[in-house]
């Protein structure tokens, strides 16, 4: 937790709380989750999670990380998979998971209905990224990100997270596989690909909370309509902490590699402004 004087952490080695004096914090934690968590006074010590509902995220991800024995040529590096044969279709094709409840609140399967997804095979460009003859690629399916439950905010962490998850379960995860495979088994050398799946990694939103900390299991952030676009989007210095500065995809200027670099490069000037103020000779 980060107080006025300090941080406050808990060692792995002993489990022990110690504390750590700094003049100056730079927080690359996401934004709503560090105000309500490790900014926050009434913080179990940073041992929970939690985010600030109250802003517009984009667009939680389910990601399948497959390895398969058989190479896959039909797919390029970049590879992006939409559904639209008319007006209706285009926008349920966006909306379906991503503003539904869930798969399982359709009356049909989802491989019945228009959705799209993003496929990524670094082998295309790269061959050190699997072995001969074998291939591997990343699906990223467009969801809803995880609805915050306030009654889990004062929970130990790991017990919040395991039942985020949940909102993420065995079955639409399932689903979804299966509505993927069936459309990338259209392509040419591709009719059998899932016979062919030998190892696999999933993420939701429940995983991305788990790893990184992220409001809402998002991994993108705080979404880029105008309320939280430039000026609009929460700046650097929080209002609560004189010694923190935040950088990240959630603050300023936005999301995305160029974008959180520039933040970091602003960051770091503003920080040494701040420390130059309090007597600090750093350059």
């Amino acid at each position: 937790r980060i107080t006025a004087d300090g941080v406050h952490f808990t060692s792995k080695d002993d489990d022990k709380t110690e504390f750590l004096p700094a003049d100056l914090v730079i927080c690359n934690a996401d934004v709503p989750f560090a105000t309500e968590t490790i900014l926050s006074a009434s913080s179990n010590d940073g041992n929970n999670y939690d985010w600030n509902d109250k802003f517009d995220y984009s667009s939680g991800v389910i990601a399948f990380h497959w390895s398969f024995a058989q190479q896959i040529e039909a797919l390029n590096t970049h590879n992006v998979f939409m559904s639209a044969k008319n007006a209706d279709d285009a926008v349920s094709s966006w909306s379906l998971l991503r503003d539904g409840d869930d798969s399982k609140s359709i009356n049909k399967s989802l491989k019945d209905h228009p959705f799209n997804f993003y496929v990524h095979r670094a082998s295309h460009t790269d061959e050190t990224a699997a072995p001969l003859g074998c291939d591997s690629i990343m699906v990223l399916v467009p969801c809803k990100p995880l609805v915050r439950m306030t009654e889990l905010a004062s929970l130990p962490r790991a017990e919040a997270i395991s039942k985020y998850k949940q909102q993420f379960d065995e079955d639409l995860v399932n689903d979804v596989r299966e509505a993927v495979m069936e459309r990338l088994s259209v392509l040419q050398g591709l009719e059998n690909l899932q016979d062919n799946l030998i190892d696999e990694v999933i993420d939701t939103p429940g995983t991305y909370a788990d790893y990184y900390n992220v409001g809402g299991g998002v991994p993108f952030g705080l979404s880029h309509g105008l309320g939280q676009l430039s000026l609009t989007r929460p700046g650097a210095e929080p209002s609560t902490h004189d010694n923190v500065l935040f950088v990240g995809a959630s603050s300023r200027p936005g999301n995305g590699v160029p974008l959180v670099l520039i933040g970091a490069k602003l960051v770091a000037k503003r920080a040494i402004k701040k420390l130059q103020r309090k007597g600090s000779n750093i350059q």
